[in-house]
């Protein structure tokens, strides 16, 4: 591709927006036309800084507005609709659209961004379910048949679209590559969002409730990876693309994105101390509890079934095919626990206390 046009969604947001800030920098990338997907045209005066050009849809519940749309691009990177069914597969078969219109032939990608949740356990609530205890990207056919397996047993919207996209590119002849994270540490660099998900909510229930909760003795474990390892993954992946290179797509395009693991005890125990680090705690305490009061103390108390997957699981990962797209992890766990320190500088920040 010599100018290939990429529309990255979710642009505002944690992933979106740090992947694109990311790669509209590297050297490999620079004949690239990258586009922000907006949700309104407030948000375009983010983007300026950055040189970079805003879509805002007329209406961002139009399935048939952004399959229009997505037709005009050669790549997508599709973090906000990791939950939208309808929304991803817009996209897909407009990029399907696109293929069919093109006089040379050529197939168009989508990056799919997921998480690792799809492929957790259920320790606590069906201790029956039987999943393996890691998982390597070198066999994603079998992640592959693994997520439609639980599926079955039970829908989870991220892992429902996760599945829709491949199954859809497969039929259209789009080139789908999925990139699954576990949990990212460490504020994004986007212009929007620079927070991620479980951490931030672990050190707002510490500070709410003066203790780190885990579920049970939290012996449960979980990759990691910081958000800037994240972002290059992404890039070294468009690079391949935009350079022809022949990516894993479909059933074999599933990426994963470790760089460390932690059980949610020893995540807790860094947690607090990363609080002493940085002034805001002078000590706490790990303390076991039930699903359900853990939930409560997350701000999630509606949840349990969400918390046990993403905050009390195993989900056990190795990214060794993601390795062999020339992506090598930057940050260890110095960095990791750096990283957990700027998390809690920037929930203070937001938070003001």
């Amino acid at each position: 591709m010599d100018s290939p046009r990429i529309l990255v969604t979710g642009a505002t947001g944690y992933i979106g927006g740090s992947v694109l800030s990311y790669s509209i920098n590297e050297p490999a990338l620079k004949k690239a036309k990258f586009f922000a997907l907006v949700r309104n045209p407030a948000q375009e005066a983010l983007f300026k800084p950055l040189g970079i050009e805003t879509i805002a849809l007329k209406n961002a519940d139009s399935h048939e507005e952004l399959r229009e749309l997505a037709s005009g691009f050669d790549i997508i990177i599709n973090p906000a609709y990791a939950t939208k069914l309808e929304h991803s597969k817009a996209l897909v078969l407009g990029l399907g659209d696109r293929k069919k219109a093109s006089p040379d032939g050529s197939v168009p990608h989508i990056v799919q961004t997921s998480g690792t949740s799809n492929l957790s356990d259920r320790p606590f609530t069906l201790a029956s379910r039987k999943v393996q205890a890691e998982f390597t990207d070198l066999d994603s056919a079998n992640v592959y048949e693994t997520e439609k397996e639980l599926e079955q047993e039970e829908q989870y919207d991220q892992r429902t679209v996760e599945l829709a996209v491949i199954d859809t590119g497969l039929e259209v002849g789009v080139k789908t590559h999925v990139i699954m994270s576990p949990t990212i540490y460490g504020p994004g660099s986007g212009p929007g969002n620079i927070f991620s998900i479980q951490i931030p909510i672990l050190i707002r229930s510490l500070l709410k409730n003066g203790y780190a909760f885990v579920v049970g003795d939290g012996s449960q474990q979980w990759d990691h990876i910081s958000i800037t390892d994240l972002a290059d993954l992404y890039a070294k992946m468009l690079i391949q693309i935009v350079q022809g290179k022949d990516v894993p797509s479909g059933k074999d395009g599933i990426f994963f994105s470790e760089t460390g693991r932690r059980s949610w005890k020893e995540l807790a125990q860094d947690i607090i101390e990363a609080g002493v680090k940085v002034g805001r705690i002078e000590k706490a305490e790990v303390r076991e509890a039930s699903l359900q009061e853990a939930a409560d103390a997350y701000g999630l108390g509606a949840m349990p079934a969400f918390v046990e997957l993403g905050f009390a699981s195993n989900s056990r990962t190795k990214a060794e095919k993601a390795r062999e797209l020339g992506w090598k992890s930057k940050d260890g766990f110095e960095e990791f626990q750096k990283g957990i320190e700027e998390d809690w500088k920037a929930v203070m920040a937001k938070d003001g206390n």
